[in-house]
């Protein structure tokens, strides 16, 4: 922990060479269970290029954390939005600020770009999540999610 302290976290935005980088973290974070990310579905979003705003967060000369997100267009009138899927940060390197300079570093690229809204999709029974993000100025939506699934 203590190295995690002293280590200096730079953020920048995710490229293509970073995959292999970000799908071993997303292995140490989540154990031996089956890949939730997987290549092709990074790969595809094509990391660096609009609309895909994903960042990473590199300190001790390793990846330690990133951030996917992306913008879409939602609703009717058509606006465009950033949704944050997935912030994660090695479990040597969280409590020191990463998640929230990776929430920082994508609001600011919105700003720039003139996306006026942000949304993080939080599963309902993750409160440390939903803290962070209140931190940070998030506000729960009045969109109400519905969903429907299908057995494959």
């Amino acid at each position: 922990m203590s190295k995690a302290k002293e280590a200096k976290v730079t953020i920048r935005r995710m490229i293509r060479s970073d995959i292999h980088e970000v799908l071993a973290l997303d292995r140490i974070i989540r154990g031996s269970r089956r890949d939730v990310i997987k290549y092709e579905d990074i790969a595809s979003a094509n990391p660096g290029t609009a609309p895909d705003m994903s960042f990473v967060a590199e300190g001790d000369g390793k990846l330690v954390g990133f951030s996917i997100n992306r913008s879409m267009y939602l609703m009717v009138p058509l606006t465009e939005v950033c949704i944050i899927h997935a912030i994660l940060v090695h479990p040597d390197y969280r409590k020191h600020g990463i998640g929230s300079k990776l929430i920082q570093a994508l609001l600011k690229h919105c700003q720039t770009e003139g996306i006026g809204t942000v949304r993080a999709l939080i599963p309902k029974g993750s409160k440390e999540l939903q803290v962070m993000f209140e931190r940070q100025g998030f506000q729960r939506s009045r969109i109400v999610n519905f969903d429907r699934t299908f057995e494959s």
